[in-house]
């Protein structure tokens, strides 16, 4: 009996210790959930005043951009281009801007330096409605595509490839031309005061890109093999796209041989040429003709190993 009683008050002690035991465990989850929810709102709160900030931030700069432009004396200079002139060459560039300060007697002038041009030709603004001015210039300009030429050297002895620097040499695009650059500014003069403007510019390399889309050569040297790649891309669904691709193997300025990439796959809009690999020689200078479905032909030279 006496060991009866024993074990039943051991057991009644247990399920006391473990009914205090699951009571602190479900404060202690309250308080862990209270705490979570804690973070939960103060995370909110942070983010909802981190928004504030960049909002206000945002409406601020806004204001101040707007705050500046309304204090300046001339609206900026704003350019438009018709590239269906471009078919024979040349286009004629509109530039148009507002004076807001601004007397009948003052004479307004225009000045603009294209291409490599050195100096800066001045002509004289037309006022198209009151405080509205406008001048027209002809440009001409040879239309290309966007060409980048990568090279790849990689060595049998390791599994990296490096970028040599020939690489770096061929690797441009018509983007880089200084030929598609303008640089122009306005000029007000009145009662022997001179105001200028400040300088903006603008490129007109993507009216090749727009009209002829890009290229990308890939050229990959694997000890003595030669693998070529071209990839070209449809910039704006032109018809006028990449029909053929040729590859011309100089030796120094001796053509040597003549081989045509094959087009990989004709549904797809980036349309992917490859060639044979082929084996490397001596003063090796490769260069490839890409041909578009209205004739025109642009050439690029894409490695040279020659030596001097």
């Amino acid at each position: 009996m006496e060991k009866d009683r024993y074990i039943k008050g051991f057991r009644l002690f247990i399920l006391i210790a473990l009914i205090i035991s699951l009571f602190l465990n479900v404060m202690m989850f309250s308080k862990i959930n209270k705490v979570e929810d804690d973070i939960l709102i103060l995370t909110d709160n942070q983010s909802m005043l981190s928004n504030n900030v960049n909002s206000q931030s945002g409406m601020i700069r806004q204001e101040l951009d707007q705050f500046i432009e309304q204090q300046s004396w001339i609206s900026p200079i704003t350019m438009e281009t018709d590239e269906k002139q471009l078919a024979n060459g040349s286009m004629d560039v509109i530039f148009s801007w507002q004076l807001k300060e601004f007397h009948q007697d003052a004479e307004v002038m225009f000045h603009y330096k294209y291409g490599e041009a050195n100096e800066f030709t001045e002509i004289p603004a037309n006022e198209e409605t009151e405080g509205m001015f406008q001048v027209q210039i002809p440009v001409e300009m040879e239309l290309k595509p966007e060409w980048q030429v990568s090279v790849h050297e990689s060595s049998g002895n390791s599994n990296s490839s490096s970028q040599v620097e020939v690489s770096e040499q061929s690797k441009e695009s018509v983007k880089e031309d200084p030929g598609n650059h303008i640089s122009f500014f306005v000029s007000v003069s009145h009662d022997g005061m001179v105001k200028h403007s400040e300088k903006q510019s603008e490129h007109l390399d993507y009216l090749g890109t727009n009209n002829y889309g890009s290229l990308f050569s890939d050229v990959n040297l694997n000890e003595d093999e030669v693998r070529l790649h071209v990839y070209y891309h449809n910039v704006a669904n032109q018809e006028n796209i990449v029909e053929e691709v040729n590859l011309f193997k100089y030796q120094n300025d001796t053509l040597i041989e003549e081989e045509q990439f094959t087009l990989r796959n004709v549904d797809m809009r980036d349309r992917p040429f490859d060639i044979d690999p082929f084996e490397q020689y001596d003063n090796m200078r490769l260069v490839i003709e890409v041909e578009y479905t209205d004739g025109t032909v642009f050439e690029k030279q894409v490695y040279s190993n020659e030596v001097e």
